[in-house]
């Protein structure tokens, strides 16, 4: 059983327009919805691969519910912790285009101290049954910055592969745990590093810096210029494929669902990479996120 933990889940509302400004009515050219948080979002991409996952998290009202409908609707199993709040709404403005996009999210679900305590055992328990654990995307406030590190180092003692895919401040606060795969975007590794990581080159030595900080397999996606990842099989480049891109959020979270699904079949790095890439390239070629 592939495991996603996303503590902030949302609804993704994507707004497609040729621009925007402050100040001007901007008509929208078409609207759609999709999920939001990193580990929901593979989720259901790896429902729509045709391979089973468990999704868990915070989740609240309306918008929460409506979240796990659209999961169980993939195939996806949930087993959520229901809080106080309101699942948040984010508002993607995805350019017409080249499918650039800017986000906007919002905060709503509220956590006690006991919400986060029983979402850790609840999470623990079910790294008994799980093949894989993917821990994705923001923190909710109130939750420690390190939140995922015991379930990280939990499931490396079961012998269960991680991965960690989150920004700052969470991804520096994590890292301590060494998650097998970290896998931060272009935007996300230069937070870190706190030097530009945007071209291959840039990625390459970034990769070679996290190698040495003891990652054992970084990987930065670049967006529209592709992907690189260290193995223990070599330094590889995941060269993008020529599309044309309807919106881009939810591409890091294919790769994700891509990478996962190869290598519990089996498939060596360069193959699961090779996979990752067309999927993620799939996911750009949707209006809705993922």
């Amino acid at each position: 059983m592939i495991l996603t933990v996303t503590p902030n889940t949302a609804i993704d509302k994507v707004l497609f327009v040729d621009h925007f400004a402050f100040g001007e009515t901007v008509r929208a050219a078409k609207v759609a919805e999709g999920l939001g948080g990193k580990g929901v979002v593979t989720s259901w991409v790896l429902g729509q691969l045709g391979t089973p996952s468990l999704a868990t998290g915070f989740a609240a009202g309306e918008a929460g519910r409506h979240m796990e409908e659209v999961l169980r609707a993939s195939g996806v199993q949930t087993d959520f912790l229901w809080v106080g709040g309101e699942t948040r709404i984010t508002y993607v403005l995805a350019r017409l285009t080249d499918g650039a996009q800017g986000t906007i999210t919002t905060t709503g679900l509220r956590v006690t101290p006991e919400d986060i305590r029983r979402l850790t055992e609840h999470v623990l328990s079910l790294l008994g049954e799980a093949d894989f654990l993917l821990c994705g995307g923001s923190l909710v406030e109130g939750m420690p910055l390190d939140w995922f590190v015991p379930l990280i180092r939990r499931a490396k003692e079961l012998g269960i592969p991680t991965l960690l895919d989150t920004s700052e401040p969470y991804l520096s606060a994590n890292l301590p745990a060494l998650p097998e795969i970290v896998k931060p975007n272009a935007a996300e590794a230069t937070a870190l590093l706190k030097r530009p990581v945007y071209t291959a080159e840039e990625a390459r030595q970034a990769v070679r810096e996290l190698q040495a900080q003891s990652m054992r397999t970084p990987i930065i996606t670049l967006g529209e210029r592709g992907a690189v990842a260290g193995t223990d099989e070599g330094i590889f480049y995941v060269p993008p494929l020529p599309v044309r891109a309807v919106n881009t959020a939810g591409a890091g979270d294919g790769f994700n669902a891509g990478l996962i699904q190869a290598r519990l079949r089996g498939a060596s790095w360069v193959e699961a990479l090779r996979w990752a890439g067309a999927v993620a390239t799939a996911a750009v070629l949707t209006p809705g996120t993922g």
